[in-house]
């Protein structure tokens, strides 16, 4: 018994070890080695460069929103208000100006978000980075993506 346990084990590891290097070996040479560390670090630093990409994308769009500048305003308007009392100052005034401007940009019933059809406007730029992804990819060609562009700027 002892020895099919032993067995048992052996094949175990073995068949571990079979999959931990069809798993690892990224070059497909048989072998975990130096190779195949170098192509996992590309592929992060490529994965890493890809979402601060995307990160910088979204932080451009955040900051262009008319809701983040109202609230940067307000935040700034209400820090520089809150500096003569004692028991708010500026940090807390600067969250309640946040507040305030965020509220006034909800309220606010000739805000840039709507049109006077009460439909949402269109993100220009956001669009415009979605055709230049497409051209990049090949999808549109440099004509369709001329075309589109006159279109989206033309409406603004």
């Amino acid at each position: 018994m002892l020895d099919k346990l032993k067995e048992l084990a052996k094949k175990t590891k073995d068949a571990i070890s079979v999959t931990a290097v069809y798993i690892s070996d990224l070059n497909r040479d048989g072998k975990v080695d130096h190779e195949d560390a170098e192509i996992a670090a590309a592929w992060a630093k490529k994965t890493a460069s890809s979402a601060g990409d995307e990160t910088v994308k979204i932080g451009k769009n955040a900051l262009q929103s008319d809701m983040v500048k109202d609230a940067a305003a307000g935040a700034a308007a209400c820090a520089v208000i809150a500096i003569p009392i004692p028991l708010i100052g500026p940090p807390a005034g600067a969250a309640i100006g946040a507040v305030l401007g965020v509220y006034k940009n909800l309220t606010h019933k000739n805000s840039a978000a709507t049109q006077s059809k009460g439909q949402p406007a269109k993100d220009v730029y956001a669009e415009l980075l979605k055709l230049d992804d497409l051209l990049k990819k090949g999808i549109v060609s440099d004509a369709e993506f001329e075309e589109q562009k006159k279109k989206l700027l033309a409406e603004t």
